[in-house]
């Protein structure tokens, strides 16, 4: 088109946003947007609660840390995405409505997905491609002008989808070298007829009320909160070496305590699976309830990789020198409500704030002269006081006050029952003492001699917990 008069000393016209041609084409209206826009929301939705459904019974450990991430940033979406919707002026929004059976008939397959690789390739090579393109498809056909608010919201979105399609490919891709499960073609075919039934993600193409036939959403989904660890998880139920003994005495060396520390950060894997519990089984919550427990998840699962790579660059082999056990979330998923679980979680983050916390954590990696120990411990605190806020919004506004808040957590946590010497009778551990073969390798890995003393600790979880009280043994 021509311009009736020229752009100021050739100033960007239009804020940069875009040209005059495309901003003169009518592109959507409101009501175009926020069906479109409500079609989006449900698929972050229900791959935020799939990925958190499948997380804790998942033995892979990068599975369970992509799945943290991947339900951290489409819990930030739907939040994104609601947000949206409301500014566009449809009170009420209508968000918990399923916009057509062919979404949900296709999410509720991907969901009930019998092995790994069916769930992985389900959402990342067809549920999410499919949002893209339809993202891609509004960046398109709207006026960049008019919705320029939505044009932001989508372009940021698409930076979170592409990295999530890229990596979950990746995992796809590791997978299918194994055995392909029997009619892994097939359903992958029944899941584009759920998407063509419903006029593809976005809904502009001719719908229809024909779906085909359930396959593994036949039986109704059932979740399993039974975390399960792959092969560098040889020992479980391992509760032989007390690492808060270790790092809160003065008899040790800060370098030391180090190792102990990445340990510690490690062993966080068990949080998200607790967590993901609470998520799944909590219902009747607002929004920001799980948008906020999905941040406080995400966090714990980058403290275990901070933990991880910690070994890493040690050059320690963690799988064989380290035994991470699962006894916490294990107990407290099958123990205890989801509201208690909660209250134990709250409880944990509030003791981190005291003088044997994450300040002295931190301390601790600044005086080692590991600086990549301090850096992570910085991080560590910061996240520990973010989760405090949380428990304060969600947990300890339901008490008469942070101590009643706490004497609830505590008693809960002591619910718990640690069946130390069951679960040695039973042959399920030894309860082995593997920090001497730890510390050894860290201090060959060092070209010096263990200190004498630190070698020597043996403390264990037999009588006390991880904030030092004492706990009634069971078994």
């Amino acid at each position: 088109m021509s311009l009736p008069c020229q752009n100021l000393r050739s100033l960007p016209e239009l804020a940069g946003l875009t040209n005059f041609t495309a901003a003169a084409k009518p592109g959507l209206s409101v009501n175009e947007v926020v069906t479109r826009l409500k079609r989006f929301h449900y698929t972050y939705l229900r791959v935020w609660n799939l990925l958190l459904s499948r997380l804790t019974a998942e033995p892979a450990y990068e599975l369970k840390m992509l799945f943290s991430y991947h339900a951290y940033l489409c819990s930030e979406q739907v939040t994104t995405h609601r947000d949206r919707v409301a500014e566009m002026r449809h009170p009420p929004l209508g968000l918990d409505k399923i916009p057509h059976p062919g979404l949900e008939r296709l999410f509720d397959e991907i969901r009930n997905a019998p092995t790994t690789v069916e769930l992985c390739a389900g959402l990342y090579l067809k549920a999410l491609p499919a949002l893209r393109l339809a993202m891609e498809r509004h960046l398109q056909d709207t006026n960049p002008l008019a919705d320029a608010p939505t044009v932001r919201v989508l372009r940021q979105a698409m930076l979170d989808v592409n990295d999530m399609i890229e990596s979950g490919q990746r995992a796809v891709a590791a997978l299918v070298k194994e055995a392909l499960p029997t009619g892994y073609e097939n359903w992958l075919t029944m899941l584009d007829e759920c998407l063509a039934a419903a006029g593809t993600l976005d809904g502009t193409h001719r719908m229809s009320d024909e779906l085909p036939a359930t396959i593994h959403s036949a039986t109704p989904f059932v979740y399993d909160s039974v975390p399960r660890r792959d092969g560098r998880f040889p020992d479980p139920y391992n509760m032989g070496v007390h690492a808060e003994e270790f790092l809160y005495s003065d008899e040790f060396r800060p370098i030391d305590k180090t190792v102990l520390m990445y340990y510690k950060r490690l062993r966080e894997i068990d949080v998200p699976e607790m967590m993901a519990s609470i998520l799944v089984e909590m219902g009747d919550k607002p929004w920001e309830f799980y948008r906020d427990l999905t941040r406080q998840l995400w966090d714990e699962a980058r403290h275990a990789m901070m933990g991880e790579t910690g070994f890493v660059k040690l050059g320690i082999d963690w799988g064989k020198f380290v035994m991470v056990n699962f006894t916490w979330s294990k107990g407290l998923n099958e123990q205890l409500t989801p509201q208690e679980r909660h209250a134990v979680l709250w409880f944990i983050e509030q003791g981190l704030m005291n003088k044997t916390g994450k300040r002295y954590e931190w301390e601790i990696g600044m005086e080692s002269g590991d600086p990549l120990s301090a850096t992570y411990q910085d991080y560590d605190w910061a996240d520990e006081v973010l989760h405090a806020r949380i428990g304060r919004d969600w947990y300890v506004k339901n008490f008469d006050g942070v101590d009643s808040a706490a004497a609830y957590g505590s008693a809960c946590w002591n619910k718990v029952m640690t069946d130390w010497a069951a679960w040695k009778r039973e042959g399920k551990t030894e309860h082995r003492n593997w920090w001497p073969e730890l510390y050894s390798e860290f201090c060959r890995l060092r070209g010096e001699a263990p200190e004498p003393n630190a070698l020597a600790f043996s403390k264990t979880y037999a009588e006390t917990r991880a904030d030092l009280q004492r706990i009634a043994q069971s078994g």
